[in-house]
């Protein structure tokens, strides 16, 4: 279990913080897919959570979590000490008790303009009441004190990491293995697709880069569930090689396209020059497909 840097002497003369400091260094420069997987009950907490954390460098990490782990910055008993605090407590406790409701009611009644003089009560009854409600609280408060860390403890679950986007998805520890061998597999070959298309498109980044070949797989008739499985995910990238050159391709023509363009109506004489130069490099195809181009302008 990592808790990260607790500020104590003994971990400053460690030299945790620094140590944490490279850590984070060395992810946010890294190229290459970084899984990060929290075991079955394991616990990823506070700085160590934020040394490995994927929103630092979100174009390479992925997080994953097994069954009965847990992970979050604050713990449950910190979560539910910061936000249930003892009058969230007793406001639940009277709102879900069966007592407390019921000597709640008598005080309602008794306040109440249109109560009977058998809902009418006297000071000492009221006194009465008000003690067994405050004894009541007392009863019942170290009961709700551990529902409210359950409460708090079921945020930290795989669940409901997965559901608030924290991790990718959860991991059975039995299938790990050959989960993280596809998905590293499925990943390396779509950094280096992904590194093509970034490159014919400067523009864009890494994430970009990838969300362009989640829209050429969705156009290929598969839906956006499937791009999570990475054995399938695979099989289409080996069936559909051609597809994917030629889409390669078609950025790479753009890309010349554009920056011609560019350089053309920055230097046009130049630009000239170096076509002039270029057809005298260009074999017969080539030069036959630059003049039909040039045979074009009107």
């Amino acid at each position: 279990n990592w808790r990260g840097f607790s500020g104590g002497q003994r971990d400053m003369f460690d030299e945790v913080l620094k140590f944490g400091a490279q850590i984070v260094d060395a992810l946010v420069a890294f190229k290459q897919p970084i899984f990060v997987y929290i075991p079955p009950f394991a616990e990823l907490r506070g700085g160590a959570w934020v040394v490995v954390d994927s929103t630092i460098n979100a174009d390479v990490m992925e997080f994953f979590a097994a069954d009965d782990s847990r992970g979050g910055v604050l713990e449950p008993d910190a979560i539910a000490s910061i936000k249930y605090r003892k009058k969230d407590l007793t406001a639940t406790a009277h709102r879900l008790d069966a007592v407390l409701k019921e000597l709640d009611a008598k005080l309602a009644a008794d306040a109440s303009p249109d109560a009977t003089p058998a809902d009418k009560l006297d000071e000492a009854q009221r006194a009465d009441i008000a003690a067994q409600i405050a004894e009541r609280e007392t009863l019942v408060m170290g009961i709700y004190q551990q529902i409210a860390v359950q409460f708090a403890d079921l945020h930290d679950g795989p669940g409901r990491m997965a559901a608030t986007g924290v991790i990718v998805q959860e991991v059975a520890w039995e299938t790990s293995r050959s989960y993280f061998y596809h998905r590293l597999k499925r990943r390396l070959a779509e950094f280096q697709l992904r590194n093509q298309v970034t490159k014919y498109c400067p523009a864009l980044s890494d994430s970009e880069g990838s969300e362009v070949i989640k829209k050429w797989f969705i156009e290929t008739g598969n839906s956006a569930a499937q791009w999570g499985e990475s054995k399938f995910v695979l099989a289409w990238m080996a069936e559909k090689q051609y597809f994917l050159k030629e889409q390669i391709e078609g950025l790479k023509r753009a890309n010349v396209e554009s920056s011609t363009t560019d350089l053309a109506l920055d230097c046009p004489e130049a630009a000239a020059r170096g076509l002039v130069a270029a057809y005298q490099k260009m074999d017969y195809m080539q030069r036959e497909i630059l003049k039909q181009q040039l045979a074009a302008i009107r």
